[in-house]
């Protein structure tokens, strides 16, 4: 107390307390701000069962098949775009005008006829645009092509062509050493397990359509305005013969089908199979809007444990305790690998990135087919449904909103050339009152569409060096090699003189007739307005040897646990036809090889027993035929017994079908076991007949 001299405490020792207060009062308060900080950002990384990247046509298919396959098991699906069910996707924000063909909102309604304004234009709602480096081979042009980026991916805003590969393509595609289940054989049963064909006979098809599937196929509602039967008559002088491509899948000319429901909806995976039944199921995560980064792998680098995404401003992550399915596309796909440190380590050692393994083939072998454009006047006079004011009326849009029929509920590609004796592919598209890029609006003009599906050409996808997240550094490689323009021009040359022999067109819009008569002429043509068909694939490639392959037969990385790949980028070659149909049987095909090595008996349900009586069997001694389907990706040897007590066995190689013989009586029935286990029993008088 200084006032009265008590030497309590010094001036020293009084400003020394008063220092450590304060400082004792700062340290907590800054150690409160700290755990208040952390507290705040500090998340808890959540865990599921399964992470599949991508929502597309592979991604949403796979995903719903985890959830049935696996009924204790959670699921995230993660989606770069948004939601198709977005109000911009819906029915309700549809009106006649004014933006139905307002091609700066290319996707707005589920109009099967509305294809053309949701396709191309950027910025595109639902498409997320790339461009590749210049092409010196394309007069120094970039080539710029579309990507879904909505839940359902391509499928929610492509041209819902709904074609089946051609048994020649499995057949080059299983040719491949470890590939042999990639047979036509073995995917037949999935293009009729998701088929739900509304013209086929099962009667007449049984062992080719499907009609209990997920997707709708269905044939042209609204009908050719040309005349069928000349063009027909034309094609076969040509040498261009007829064929049912997803009955026989035969090459040749084709009607062709679309995935259109009953009700005349566009139907795209993220409604097939990402249902309300999938959407309300607690064990299902569906994220919008969410970009994966990378991949997340345990410490030594062997096995892949989650994933790293942006959403908004955010940087997540999620784990997967049993594994990761990447399907994000053939430019995504790649792009991933490579920025988790898989692919060639030279490109990743140059950017920094750990090389986790070393895959030379990832981003390699992009395979794209070449396009052209041709277009021509009609011989027909102007047709009432290819009128603007029609289509655009009210009317027509009630007709289509309330019964689902009508123009808008049609679609405007009823023919199609895919391989057989000509070996060439194209389209033949009837315009409506769709503007043009070229500003053509003619409301009876057609448009044919060429293109190569066997080319020599391959380019590449490389991370872009300043952002290995972002857009990578894309090398289309179109006509690289001169000679893959033949076919175009080939095409072009062969089905303008059929459709003119046909009666059906009447002049050139473009290219004009100038460029036609002029073969160098045309050719440079080619090369000044060759386009991508946006069916791009090859780089994550299918193969048995990880040098020049990224996946094995199964789909797994080479060399990485717990990590699958599942969409176009696996094929080593492009198919002819659009790859949408084969993409979805390819993905129920995966599920069920996912669900076999996680089962060690074969699941109930992979086999059929059923009863074929080409004629009736009625006696006893009589002998009744059955047939036994084996869709499990294994033979199997089947024990069966009847009632009368008679049994025996055999074996059915996989994705086979074989026959055994029973007595048979009124009242007999036939058993079908796999080690001990039953599998189907029948009665064979109520037995389905098939012949």
């Amino acid at each position: 107390d200084r006032s009265t001299g008590n030497n309590l405490l010094n001036s020293e020792q009084c400003d020394f307390i008063m220092n450590a207060k304060t400082a004792a009062v700062l340290i907590v308060l800054f150690l409160s701000v700290v755990q208040c900080l952390t507290e705040t950002t500090t998340t808890i990384t959540p865990s599921y069962h399964w992470i599949v990247v991508g929502a597309g046509c592979s991604g949403a298919t796979v995903a719903r098949k985890l959830l049935d396959y696996f009924p204790n098991d959670k699921v995230l699906l993660l989606e770069r775009g948004i939601d198709n069910l977005d109000p911009v996707f819906t029915d309700e924000t549809c009106s006649p005008e004014p933006h139905i063909f307002n091609t700066t909102r290319p996707v707005n309604c589920t109009y099967p006829a509305i294809i053309a304004p949701r396709r191309s234009v950027s910025p595109a709602l639902g498409s997320h645009i790339y461009t590749s480096i210049p092409q010196p081979q394309l007069r120094n042009r970039s080539i710029s092509f579309g990507a879904g980026n909505v839940t359902g991916g391509g499928t929610s805003i492509n041209g819902m062509v709904a074609f089946r590969a051609l048994r020649e393509e499995f057949e080059e595609i299983s040719s491949t050493p470890g590939l042999e289940e990639y047979n036509y054989h073995a995917f037949l049963p999935y293009y009729k397990k998701m088929e739900n064909n509304q013209n086929s006979n099962p009667k007449v098809f049984w062992d080719r359509n499907g009609n209990s599937g997920r997707v709708p196929v269905t044939n042209h509602k609204v009908g050719s305005i040309f005349n069928e039967k000349a063009f027909l008559k034309a094609s076969i002088a040509n040498g261009i013969h007829p064929t049912d491509i997803n009955t026989i899948q035969i090459g040749g000319l084709t009607k062709a089908q679309a995935t259109i429901t009953e009700n005349g909806r566009r139907a795209s995976s993220a409604i097939n199979y990402l249902d309300s039944t999938a959407r309300n199921n607690y064990r299902f995560t569906l994220k919008n809007i969410s970009k994966v980064r990378r991949i997340l792998f345990n410490s030594a680098g062997t096995a892949a444990t989650g994933v790293e995404y942006r959403t908004g401003n955010q940087i997540l992550s999620a784990l997967a305790t049993r594994e990761v399915i990447i399907s994000a596309g053939t430019v995504e796909s790649p792009r991933i690998l490579k920025s988790s440190g898989i692919g060639p380590s030279a490109e990743l050692q140059s950017l920094g990135i750990p090389v986790i393994k070393n895959l030379p083939a990832v981003g390699t072998n992009y395979f794209e087919k070449p396009l052209t454009l041709a277009n021509f006047r009609l011989t027909i006079p102007d047709n009432p449904k290819m009128n603007t004011s029609i289509v655009l009326s009210n009317s027509t849009f009630r007709q289509w909103k309330m019964y689902g029929t009508g123009y808008l509920a049609g679609w405007n590609n009823p023919w199609a050339v895919h391989g057989g004796s000509s070996d060439l592919d194209a389209e033949f598209h009837e315009q409506g009152p769709f503007p043009d890029t070229t500003g053509y609006n003619f409301t009876n003009w057609m448009r044919l569409i060429c293109w190569n599906a066997h080319t020599k050409s391959r380019g590449s996808i490389k991370l872009n060096t300043t952002d290995i997240y972002g857009n990578p550094i894309i090398d289309v490689a179109l006509l690289r090699d001169p000679s893959d323009a033949d076919k175009l021009i080939e095409c072009n040359y062969k089905f303008r003189k059929i459709l003119t022999e046909a009666g059906i067109i009447s002049g050139d819009i473009l290219p004009p007739t100038p460029v036609w008569e002029n073969t160098t002429a045309f050719r440079e043509y080619v090369f000044s307005v060759v386009s991508a068909t946006q069916h791009n694939c090859g780089t994550c490639k299918l193969g048995s040897n990880s040098s020049v392959a990224v996946i094995d037969g199964r789909h797994k990385v080479f060399g990485i646990k717990k990590l699958r790949i599942m969409d176009y980028s696996i094929f080593p070659y492009v198919l002819r036809v659009n790859p949408a149909i084969t993409l979805y049987a390819l993905s129920e095909k995966l599920a069920d090889y996912i669900r076999e090595d996680y089962q060690t008996s074969p699941p109930l349900g992979r086999v059929t027993l059923q009863f074929q009586c080409t004629p009736p069997v009625t006696a006893i001694n009589d002998y009744s035929i059955w047939s036994v389907k084996n869709s499990y990706s294994k033979p199997y040897v089947y024990h069966w017994s009847s009632t009368t007590g008679v049994s025996g066995s055999f074996s059915v190689e996989a994705y086979s079908q074989s026959y055994f013989f029973t007595p048979v009586d009124s009242t007999q029935a036939v058993t079908l076991k796999i080690n001990g286990v039953t599998i189907s029993t029948k009665y064979a008088t109520n037995a389905t007949c098939t012949y």
